[in-house]
């Protein structure tokens, strides 16, 4: 049996935050919006500082 072909989507998304909870709930609205999509996976971390964003 052939199986089908995936590819996957990757997104990285970087904004700043006032606090830990504004975070968390923007997480839950992401998480929330992508539920429809059974093999979704979010990798959440919160980083001190400005990180650089390159530009294109």
């Amino acid at each position: 049996m052939e199986q089908d072909k995936k590819e996957l989507c990757t997104i990285r998304i970087m904004f700043p935050v006032t606090s830990d909870e504004q975070a968390i709930e923007y997480k839950r609205k992401i998480a929330a919006i992508l539920s429809e999509i059974p093999d979704a996976q979010i990798q959440f971390s919160l980083m001190s500082g400005r990180p650089t964003i390159p530009t294109t």
